[in-house]
């Protein structure tokens, strides 16, 4: 119980943090709702990565992770998280893509491809008992700028 009082802070809204554990470093920290499960160094140092991975391909245009991770010193690994998180996208011309982690065909972001994003959205639509006017349309935004896929 002393433990949590330590890591506990109240959010904006009122409601108080819960103590969480890094995924990165494993070190607690004080979890108030919003993001990955990252303590404030992390997720710092993870957004000046993907800040230098963002820049970079800003700057020079389309290049494998490879590149980018020698020219930024981002490693591999983080990188293609990002790919996974959708916070990157893998170009068409590219011969190189990362593959859906339910059936391994080959996407250019996300973590599974469209086939077996809506399977498994149906079957958690049976498992849940919903039925389609429990489910919202999405309002179509359309603009025509090139945009980076997170507001960072």
């Amino acid at each position: 119980m002393a433990a949590n009082k330590l890591f506990t802070k109240v959010r904006t809204d009122g409601r108080i943090g819960e103590p969480k554990v890094c995924v990165k470093c494993g070190k607690m920290f004080t979890y108030l709702g919003f993001g990955h499960f990252y303590c404030p160094v992390c997720k710092e140092r993870d957004a000046e990565d993907f800040a230098k991975v963002r820049d970079y391909i800003y700057e020079n245009g389309v290049a494998s992770a490879l590149e980018v991770s020698e020219a930024t010193g981002v490693s591999l690994k983080v990188i293609e998280q990002y790919l996974r998180e959708g916070r990157l996208e893998i170009p068409e011309s590219s011969p190189i893509f990362i593959k859906c982690e339910k059936c391994s065909i080959d996407i250019r972001s996300g973590r599974l491809c469209p086939e077996c994003a809506t399977s498994l959205s149906n079957a958690m639509r049976i498992e849940m008992n919903f039925d389609n006017e429990q489910i919202g349309a999405v309002p179509k935004k359309l603009e025509g700028k090139m945009r980076y896929l997170t507001k960072k």
